[in-house]
């Protein structure tokens, strides 16, 4: 299972807000291409945001090296008539803290480390849509034998 797909299970399992709200960057790409909304209150996005080398070393036959590999939870929350999007940012603050708790410091059996976040930033507020991205590393061990 990739790390994207056990982020988007954690955060089915953990987070009740989000139960069976979670998608994977395809559905937000289809989204932004048609120009639509998503048609939940609520939903959330997993976006694989690449890795970044934190070192390595190559000896005789065997290649070891240190990655860090990032993703993202893009939180979406409607708020049709509320320009200032005074009543989603509260909900915003609550996805949030959510998703923090439900990733940070843990990791799927598919890496040696757990995640860290690293980042928070709110996107956008606009055409009735907040956006809200928190941002997710994991160093992960590579290990090639030649």
């Amino acid at each position: 299972m990739s790390l994207i797909d056990a982020v988007r299970d954690r955060l089915h399992a953990e987070v009740p807000a989000l139960k069976d709200r979670v998608e994977l960057i395809a559905a937000l790409a289809a989204l932004v291409e048609q120009g639509g909304l998503p048609q939940r209150e609520v939903t959330a996005y997993v976006v694989p945001l690449g890795f970044d080398d934190r070192g390595g070393d190559s000896m005789g036959h065997l290649h070891t090296q240190m990655l860090s590999e990032s993703i993202g939870v893009v939180l979406c929350v409607k708020a049709l008539g509320d320009a200032a999007a005074k009543r989603a940012l509260p909900t915003i603050d609550t996805l949030k803290d959510g998703v923090i708790s439900a990733l940070a410091g843990w990791g799927p059996d598919t890496v040696s480390g757990v995640l860290r976040a690293t980042r928070g930033r709110l996107l956008a507020v606009a055409n009735g849509l907040v956006t809200y991205q928190i941002d997710f590393a994991v160093l992960d061990q590579l290990r090639i034998a030649r």
